[in-house]
């Protein structure tokens, strides 16, 4: 009954919550959340000039002589109202900011000035694009990895206007196009981790790939993939890799995230970072992406040292780790997740565990607060504590329940539109549901297949839309949507990224 119940409690709870999608790892380009007092750009705008745009001759006529308008509260970028716009200013360099986003401007393009002020702009925490300011009266916009000059028309905004346009818009919608665009416009990242056996069982090597999954009233695009964990933060897209390491009979893998635009070549395969095995002859430490959102990621760790030729389980444990701070490993304290209920929560579980156990159990307790992650089951992330114990001096973990919420820094939209007991009647072999917060598409896996679904009526489509086939061993790990605009604005980038650095 306990797992029923904190379904239901997880339902309701987030059925009055909202969201769909963070700072750079540079301490000089961090984002300060915006308090919107004072806006830099604000007044009216138009679009003067085309610095760099991958489209047609006709496509850019249409964004010369656009009205762009930025307030406190709304802005208009082309056709798209931001009901909810948010600002982030950022001083940077103009030479490495160049550097890092050439691809946005046309072949010997220059700043006048040292240093530029960059503008996120985003709607609801979700990035949108990025304004360069170099002088008062001109901007330039930066959108879909192309350039545009803004010509200042007024200090004004018309506020009228905007609230108008706001009234006749569900706010359901984030990002409302105009009338003539009817689409119900969906779009899911979604990230998958293969995992296959070696050395006879007890060792593992996990994989990794990204499919993008689109829709426009529920008629698919084609399939996109890439390798890695391609995954959306506040300020871009960026990428996930696990790298190993082997360094005098010692082995370590690391996580490594960046921004794709920061360089060419992947920056996993620059480092070098110091193992932190530890002093044993031969020693190994495996880490395995179990979750992955903006701006943390769920692992397991597993450490070996050799005994005679065999590989010995030292230690395993699950964590949840800051991205920013990758390679470096940032366990974050349950404590400041979830405060003291977080912490009362683990002292239970592991007295449970205690209390099951045999009188020659010895309990594990170092890093106890640290020693939780997620995990999905029913169609949600749960939290789940880990307890490590030697039992007949022999390793051994047992998992519980943490009957709380995930924060939703931690996961930002996790809900189900169709119940998870219709979802098995329809596919017996179902193993998990995600559905879209459009409500227009769901994704039922089952262990070998990803099996896209329209959603009509609160119910699963006689028919799939389509059916992805999975490798072996492979299981979900980030379902990260997109609606509206934002559907065009992450196919693109994911396109750009593989037809880029992919590729060539």
């Amino acid at each position: 009954m306990k797992p029923v119940k904190l379904i239901c409690i997880l339902i309701l709870i987030i059925f009055y919550s909202t969201g769909c999608v963070s700072t750079d790892n540079d301490p000089s380009l961090q984002i300060v959340p915006p308090k919107n007092i004072d806006i830099s750009i604000q007044g009216t705008w138009e679009v003067s000039g085309v610095l760099s745009q991958s489209a047609t001759a006709e496509e850019e006529q249409e964004w010369r002589g656009r009205r762009i308008i930025f307030s406190d509260q709304y802005a208009m970028v082309g056709e798209y109202l931001l009901m909810n716009a948010g600002y982030q200013t950022k001083q940077v360099t103009a030479e490495e900011y160049l550097l890092y986003h050439y691809q946005s401007f046309h072949e010997g393009f220059n700043f006048s000035q040292q240093e530029i002020e960059v503008i996120t702009v985003t709607d609801q925490d979700v990035f949108f694009c990025e304004i360069l300011k170099e002088k008062d009266e001109e901007l330039i916009l930066k959108i879909y990895n192309d350039s545009f000059i803004l010509k200042k028309i007024s200090d004004e905004v018309n506020e009228e206007l905007l609230k108008q346009l706001k009234e006749e818009n569900s706010w359901q919608e984030k990002v409302e196009n105009f009338p003539q665009d009817n689409l119900t416009r969906t779009g899911v990242l979604v990230g998958l981790r293969q995992t296959t056996e070696e050395k006879g069982g007890h060792l593992q090597t996990q994989s990794y790939r990204t499919l993008w999954i689109a829709s426009e009233n529920r008629k698919l695009h084609p399939f996109l993939q890439t390798e890695d964990i391609f995954f959306p933060r506040r300020n871009g897209f960026w990428k996930m890799e696990v790298k190993r390491i082997t360094k005098e009979n010692k082995t370590e893998e690391f996580l490594v995230a960046y921004n794709i635009l920061i360089r060419e070549k992947s920056p996993i395969e620059e480092i070098n970072p110091q193992l932190i095995v530890g002093q044993e002859k031969e020693e190994a430490l495996y880490r395995t992406i179990n979750y992955i959102s903006n701006d943390y990621v769920s692992i397991e760790e597993r450490s070996f040292r050799m005994n005679q030729g065999d590989d010995v389980l030292q230690k395993e444990a699950v964590h949840i780790l800051v991205i920013d701070s990758l390679p470096t490993i940032r366990k974050v304290n349950i404590l400041d997740l979830l405060g003291n209920a977080g912490v009362e929560a683990i002292e239970n579980g592991r007295k449970r565990v205690l209390s099951e156990k045999k009188d020659n159990s010895m309990l594990r307790k170092e890093e106890e607060n640290e020693n939780y992650g997620l995990e999905r089951r029913l169609g949600h992330w749960l939290l789940k504590g880990r307890i490590s114990y030697f039992e007949d001096d022999e390793l051994a973990t047992t998992d519980y329940n943490i009957n709380l919420i995930p924060p939703s820094k931690l996961v930002f939209y996790d809900e189900l539109s169709i119940p998870w007991t219709m979802v098995k009647d329809k596919v017996p072999t179902a193993v998990d549901v995600y559905t879209s917060p459009n409500k227009d598409i769901a994704l039922v896996v089952t262990k070998n297949e990803v099996i896209v679904f329209g959603i009509e009526g609160q119910k699963l489509q006689q028919e799939p839309l389509e059916k992805i086939y999975l490798r072996e061993g492979e299981t979900v790990i980030m379902a990260e949507w997109a609606i509206g605009p934002y559907v065009e604005n992450w196919e693109k980038a994911l396109e750009n990224y593989i037809n880029n650095y992919i590729k060539n």
